[in-house]
């Protein structure tokens, strides 16, 4: 139902016209209708008010207080309709290009990265966004996501990017402080774990057979916040390789003190609609961060 409180976009039109020339004549013949019909429009919204809009004196018009006041609020209105209707129809002309992927990834990867990609593809619009959760292809805007470990949903294909294994990791001065690291003995240490991760240690402990047993530990909630207690010398991390190696690009940076101890964690893919197998778009995002985790997931060290 209609707000009944207010007046047609018509009526509207029609004030702000004529209250920005400041004559019936021009406001007729810049809405190609007549002086007559501009009058009238005006006295209807006048009346469905309760106030005067304009002073009327002979052939000429001024706006009142109150009309001063109401033209302000109308042009401000009208100038956020005319803004909101070009941003649809400019939106509209682009393509939406919806990546869905874990936050680490589209922090580290993604977010330094995605104006490159853009820069390339100008009619794209493109959004990321960063979910620990699986999204539904079916019930999404969805075009492409880089998930952990392959599905087995029927209609999707999955193509791999990297594989991703685990090692312990710390800061350079952590590790000087705890040389026995270097002998896997974390004895005397802080491990700090990720809380929705509960398998790292368990899994690369149990490969290693490495001391890891210590009631000091920290639990954090993503793998960025624990990289981030690494830098600022709080304990030991399990690291994500290759992800870790871009924080290992300097001499202050962070350290692998197991290097050959690395334990395989699965692997990520590229997935999306099969039915979207021939999109040159989809294909060249893919090369596209095949490219970027060559340049940025490289241990330079080596």
């Amino acid at each position: 139902m209609a707000n009944q409180r207010l007046p047609s976009l018509n009526l509207i039109r029609v004030f702000e016209t004529a209250a920005r020339r400041l004559s019936f004549k021009e406001a007729a013949e810049e809405l190609f209708v007549s002086p007559p019909a501009v009058s009238h429009q005006i006295r209807a919204l006048e009346e469905h008010l309760g106030i005067t809009l304009f002073k009327r004196e002979n052939r000429k018009i001024a706006l009142t207080a109150a009309g001063k006041r109401y033209y302000l609020h109308v042009k401000r209105g009208l100038d956020l309709i005319d803004s909101a209707t070009l941003a649809v129809r400019k939106e509209k002309k682009k393509r939406r290009f919806v990546v869905n992927t874990l936050p680490n990834i589209a922090s580290l990867l993604l977010f330094p990265n995605i104006h490159e990609f853009q820069a390339r593809y100008p009619e794209l619009n493109i959004q990321i966004d960063a979910d620990i959760s699986r999204i539904d292809f079916e019930h999404s805007e969805t075009t492409v996501a880089i998930r952990h470990e392959c599905g087995n949903e029927p209609g999707l294909t999955y193509q791999p990017l990297v594989r991703i294994s685990l090692t312990p990791i710390c800061s350079r001065r952590y590790l000087q402080q705890h040389p026995g690291l270097l002998d896997g003995d974390f004895s005397d240490c802080r491990l700090i774990r990720i809380s929705g991760d509960s398998y790292q240690w368990p899994r690369w402990q149990t490969q290693w057979n490495a001391l890891t047993e210590t009631s000091d530990e920290l639990v954090v909630s993503t793998v960025e916040a624990s990289i981030a207690a690494v830098k600022n010398g709080i304990g030991v991390a399990m690291g994500y390789l290759p992800t870790s190696y871009q924080f290992m690009c300097d001499d202050d940076g962070l350290v692998l003190p197991l290097p050959d101890r690395v334990t395989r964690h699965g692997e990520c893919f590229l997935a999306y609609r099969s039915d979207h197998a021939g999109d040159d778009i989809i294909k060249a995002f893919y090369g596209w961060v095949q490219t970027i985790i060559a340049k940025e997931w490289t241990d330079k060290k080596n």
